[in-house]
């Protein structure tokens, strides 16, 4: 959390010196307003379950998204709305997992730790609305077919997955702060010959919030 609070804080004073740099210039030419390219830097917090069996919250986690929106059409409705297409070409996913239980029988702790990892493309919907000036806000909606890998502390596995992206975020010139919920399950399968079913064969669902800063050119 200390982290994530360090990178809102960056953010901020980041945004404090965009919004003096345009102090003079209030007028900004429609590409400077649009910058439909983003390079994202994610904290996420997730949670994986399979069914009543066992539930674990992540222990930290990270991501590196980089893509762009697609405009639809050139004029915006209203002077200030756009719909569009983003196409999220680089999505890289990192979360870990740590669990103590207690035996009473032998009156000791077992722990485990578990790596997740994913890489993904990510398509969908969006809107982008231009109040004022360099200020944007923007939601959307993305389907992000995925290769998800689980080590489990004992074998290494893999799967593709389907995940689903919704969000938002608020931007001013180069620099925005949003937000987002990521979901899909996976069933993992080991690597090697055999293919054998890693955590019994369960599929995991996983979903969680990626709360991000957003680099706009």
């Amino acid at each position: 959390m200390k982290k994530f609070l360090t990178l809102l804080l960056f953010a901020g004073i980041c945004m404090s010196v965009s919004a003096q740099s345009s102090f003079y210039d209030d007028t900004p030419s429609k590409s400077q307003r649009l910058r439909p390219k983003y390079f994202n830097l994610n904290f996420s917090s997730e949670k994986i379950s399979a069914g009543d069996l066992f539930s674990l919250k992540s222990n930290i986690g990270a991501a590196i998204t980089t893509g762009r929106s697609y405009y639809l059409h050139k004029t915006p409705i209203a002077g200030m709305i756009r719909f569009g297409i983003d196409a999220t070409w680089f999505d890289l996913n990192y979360t870990n997992y740590k669990s103590e239980e207690f035996d009473p029988d032998t009156k000791e702790s077992d722990n485990m730790t578990m790596h997740k990892a994913e890489i993904a493309m990510q398509v969908g919907p969006s809107i982008t609305i231009n109040p004022i000036s360099r200020l944007n806000v923007h939601a959307y909606f993305r389907y992000a077919p995925t290769f998800a890998a689980l080590y489990d502390g004992a074998s290494i596995g893999g799967n593709y997955a389907s995940y689903f992206v919704a969000g938002g975020m608020v931007s001013y010139g180069v620099i925005g702060l949003g937000v987002e919920a990521r979901w899909g399950s996976c069933k993992y399968k080991a690597f090697g010959s055999d293919g054998e079913d890693l955590m019994g064969g369960l599929k995991l669902k996983a979903s969680g919030l990626r709360a991000y800063v957003s680099f706009r050119f």
